[in-house]
């Protein structure tokens, strides 16, 4: 008889709990909010940097110089694929020129090779003051996490040696 009436109280919690559950209608209504609430995307992907002098390497023993380029990088997702350049930079040059520039995984200095090619990438025109800025969209989706930095080429460029200025991209 007692093991009658220890699992007889188990038996009427149980269906006590069941009697008290929302009906299904309910939690169905209620389960997008949720989704949405924990799943952490608030929203585009952004990466921004400032534009640093880069050593000027030279073949010889004298002493090597720094090239007077700065400037700032703001790179943000704009839907699948798309992507919004804001890139502003000075540059010692004193007279007209088209420069290219790309997205590399890593940090300045590093030999990877761009997210797409260099081709992709739009040029950034330089005025006879020396000054120039790029805003414009291509098509790149930009990688939520990692590391990645800019370098932008002296001329028609696309080598390590031709770095004239770089910038370590951070999230947000």
């Amino acid at each position: 008889m007692k093991l009658k009436l220890v699992c007889l109280p188990a038996s009427v919690i149980a269906l006590a709990a069941c009697a008290s559950a929302k009906p299904v209608g309910d939690t169905a209504a209620t389960a997008p909010t949720a989704s949405v609430s924990t799943s952490g995307d608030t929203g585009p992907v952004v990466w921004t940097g400032s534009l640093q002098p880069m050593q000027q390497q030279s073949g010889g023993l004298g002493p090597t110089g720094q090239n007077k380029a700065f400037g700032t990088v703001r790179l943000a997702s704009k839907g699948a694929q798309r992507t919004a350049i804001s890139l502003t930079v000075s540059t010692p040059l004193s007279s007209s020129a088209s420069l290219n520039w790309a997205v590399l995984p890593g940090r300045c200095g590093t030999g990877a090779l761009p997210l797409v090619g260099i081709e992709r990438f739009p040029v950034i025109e330089i005025g006879n003051n020396g000054r120039g800025q790029l805003d414009a969209e291509m098509s790149l989706e930009l990688p939520a996490n990692g590391t990645y930095h800019v370098n932008i080429y002296w001329a028609t460029g696309q080598q390590l040696s031709d770095v004239m200025t770089c910038a370590n991209l951070r999230r947000g």
